[in-house]
């Protein structure tokens, strides 16, 4: 009796979590390392189908095996090249599922390609449906992107990038980002069983933080959509993140503060007060440093307040520290260690900001430093 309990029990382990999948695949982009692969987005949407594994390629072909636990519907991963021993190439985004046996990497005479393409038609088709949806947004965002590298070159050809050219970048990328909500939000009302979609929802929610038009969003998929627990970590969520909405009161997170290392977060009393969301490897948090310093300079007698949230992980607590004083810091700075906090608020994108008013409700999130800069001259005339 024992023994046949333990066979059903080992039979129902099958059901639920099934075999891995093996891919077999080739690749016509060669690799001075080897191949890495990993989950596209964060692992708490993957339901156990996290990966993070890397195989040698001989031949041109090359075997992964993927995860396989209650996979209802196809996770995506992404390939990604080590160049040096911090930098790498990423590859297109795919998805894989229990039918999913060979993998193309790259294309044939063209060894820069990044491109994968699956054998799996069902999940292929509803990637195409989804991808001819947002053709001519694609082409103007890479229009776009090109426009803007070209731009960046020639600057720094000439003498070097200036801070104007990231702030109209910033607010052109910001635009863009609103019309591909917008062009998501469509594509959901005339196919709300896209799996595709939902993991759309999942990148642009994780990358900008809440807005109303990801909950609009969200409650327009299919009813069999929300019941994947994907679309169910989601919708968690959202709703955690929600409580940074334009108009609501910022929240008091359980952080240190890097001067007394106490578990006492206090906003300043000042007419407006900049939570500046940043850890101390993120280029893009550092390259802003110069003009925030040179905005609280300027704008702080008059009433205005920067706190720092850092995240860094507690191996790195020296480096954020030399780092404050490198760039002469002068507004308190707390340390949120190893990004708990925010990563329950689900903020994992950085730089990430918020301005409050004087009462502590947030009036703006993720404002430039010239759009903030242009705030300030206009209320402290």
């Amino acid at each position: 009796m024992k023994k046949f309990l333990l066979s059903v029990l080992f039979l129902f382990n099958l059901c639920c979590f099934g075999q891995n999948i093996k891919v077999s695949a080739k690749s016509f982009r060669p690799f001075k390392y080897k191949v890495l692969v990993a989950n596209a987005f964060d692992e708490k949407y993957y339901n156990g189908n996290q990966i993070v594994d890397s195989a040698a390629v001989v031949n041109d072909r090359f075997e992964i095996v993927f995860p396989n636990r209650n996979s209802d519907i196809p996770y995506p991963y992404r390939f990604s090249d080590r160049i040096t021993t911090s930098s790498f190439y990423q590859s297109s985004i795919f998805f894989v599922n229990p039918k999913t046996k060979n993998i193309i990497l790259g294309k044939e005479n063209q060894p820069q390609n990044f491109d994968v393409f699956t054998d799996e038609n069902l999940t292929n088709n509803e990637v195409l449906k989804f991808e001819k949806y947002f053709e001519n947004f694609n082409l103007e965002k890479e229009k776009f992107q090109k426009a803007a590298q070209e731009e960046y070159e020639r600057l720094e050809k000439n003498g070097g990038v200036s801070q104007e050219f990231w702030d109209n970048y910033q607010t052109s990328e910001k635009k863009l980002s609103v019309k591909e909500d917008s062009i998501l939000l469509n594509f959901v009302k005339t196919n709300p069983n896209s799996f595709v979609a939902l993991w759309k929802l999942v990148e642009k929610f994780d990358r900008n933080a809440y807005s109303e038009i990801y909950d609009e969003t969200f409650n327009l998929l299919s009813s069999e959509m929300k019941s994947k627990q994907t679309a169910e970590t989601l919708r968690l969520a959202i709703r955690q993140a929600s409580i940074f909405q334009i108009g609501k009161k910022f929240p008091s997170p359980q952080i240190k503060n890097l001067n007394s290392l106490k578990n006492e977060f206090k906003i300043p009393k000042a007419k407006y007060i900049l939570i500046d969301f940043w850890f101390s490897h993120c280029k893009p948090c550092l390259d802003q440093m110069p003009n925030y310093v040179e905005i609280y300079s300027k704008y702080q007698p008059k009433g205005f307040e920067i706190v720092g949230i850092a995240t860094d992980k507690s191996k790195f607590k020296k480096n954020l520290e030399s780092t404050i004083e490198k760039f002469k810091i002068p507004w308190n700075n707390y340390w949120d260690e190893n990004g708990k906090q925010s990563s329950e608020w689900t903020i994992t994108s950085f730089p990430t900001n918020y301005l409050l008013d004087e009462k502590g409700n947030i009036i703006a999130k993720n404002i430039s430093e010239m759009e903030l800069s242009n705030l300030l001259n206009e209320k402290f005339k």
